[in-house]
């Protein structure tokens, strides 16, 4: 109830008082949503335990925060922040809802009025409703972060903890993404902004371990000290379209590198695609005019295949129609491995100009067949239609 010395104040409302009574017993949390505001018609309500609404509510709103009071752990404390495009009403009487829509606390207040932006005095305005609880541990508060606002205290208080965390950070030397300090000593994988708001990473290609005073924006320091750094895994392959690498790059050309100055690379790839000297290096894989597919691994597509391995090129098995109203007899086609070679040995298949041309046919019977040619693009592989690229490792 309202204290007997005070004109103002809130509580549950039976509803409430039964609903944390059981959220106690049964060791639940408690959640409550949202607030609610009235004008109470312009009078000045007396609050009711057996209230289930406001006298006359004018706005309902999500709860910005929920707290405990510091100074009485008995009081909890819901806020409550008016943006600058509501308003134009006086608020008397508070009221609270829980996740279930139930009417659970009641207050009064002062008389205040909330503009309107477009009466000349738009405002942020922070509206908090005090409720005496038996139990505030239970109680807790359900919020959508996409239709609160933060008072500026509560920006303020994170920006402090933001700015202790920072410093900590940097004091134990955990600090990522900071602007390069010539002062301080990074270790190995610690990124940092340089002056031309690029991103390095101390790459430490010597394994010395630390750095100082080292620019990394410096291209001479780079990338056996630093490296441009893009978010890649090391070991990771891009596709590249210019002959001008990226820097942090090697192109998969197969050759054999030292396993000590790309031991990122080492460490992701290992041998798979080569052992090098079988001690001081290893093997890029080589991409070189070569198609990517997809490791079967179990699925029974390509199977019978390792990891990396390669796979020469083939055509599949298939029939071609030969011309048709020369007196030509027989099967009517030939194809691959469908035998019609074999039963033909006279047939001459060749390529002439982009055409595949049958010469001189000559079926079963020995009766000779006039030429006839099907049109197409030849050459020694089979292939689609495709873009010429080069393939890249991050190291």
């Amino acid at each position: 109830m309202i204290d007997q010395n005070s004109t103002f104040g809130g509580f549950l409302t039976d509803v409430g008082e039964a609903k944390q009574a059981n959220a106690n017993a049964l060791q639940i949390p408690w959640k409550l949503t949202h607030m609610l505001l009235g004008d109470a018609n312009g009078t000045d309500p007396v609050p009711q335990p057996g209230q289930t609404k406001l006298v006359n509510q004018v706005y309902r709103a999500a709860i910005n925060q929920l707290f405990v009071d510091p100074a009485n752990p008995a009081i909890l404390i819901a806020e409550l922040v008016l943006p600058p495009n509501v308003g134009g009403w006086w608020i008397r009487e508070l009221g609270l809802e829980d996740e279930d829509g139930d009417f659970v606390a009641v207050a009064n207040c002062p008389p205040s009025y909330k503009p309107l932006l477009a009466q000349g005095s738009g405002r942020n305005q922070v509206v908090r409703m005090h409720l005496i609880v038996s139990n505030t541990a239970n109680v807790e508060l359900k919020i959508d972060p996409s239709v609160v606002l933060a008072t500026r205290k509560y920006v303020d208080d994170g920006d402090k903890a933001l700015k202790a965390a920072i410093e900590q950070a940097i004091a134990d030397g955990r600090y990522q993404f900071a602007a390069y300090d010539s002062e301080r000593t990074y270790t190995t994988g610690e990124v940092v902004r340089g002056s031309n708001d690029q991103f390095y990473e101390f790459y430490d290609r010597d394994q010395v371990g630390q750095v100082q005073g080292v620019d990394p924006t410096n291209i001479a320091n780079r990338p056996h000290v630093w490296m441009e750094w893009h978010g890649e895994r090391p070991g990771s392959v891009i596709e590249w379209r210019s002959e001008t690498l990226p820097e942090g790059y090697i192109e998969n050309d197969g050759a054999a590198i030292s396993r000590k100055d790309y031991r990122r690379i080492f460490s992701a790839l290992g041998t798979v695609h080569g052992a090098g000297d079988g001690a001081t290096t290893f093997n890029l894989p080589d991409d070189r005019g070569e198609f990517k597919r997809g490791w079967d691994h179990g699925r029974g597509i390509d199977p019978d295949r390792s990891l990396a391995s390669l796979q020469f090129h083939a055509i599949q098995y298939h029939n071609h129609g030969l011309p048709t109203g020369q007196g030509i007899t027989g099967p009517g086609f030939w194809g691959i491995n469908d035998g019609y070679w074999s039963e033909y040995p006279n047939m001459n298949v060749g390529v002439n100009n982009g055409s595949e041309t049958y010469n001189a046919v000559t079926d079963r019977q020995g009766q000779n067949q006039k030429n006839g040619a099907h049109k197409g693009d030849f050459s020694s592989e089979t292939r689609p239609r495709n873009n010429a690229v080069i393939y890249l490792t991050k190291i």
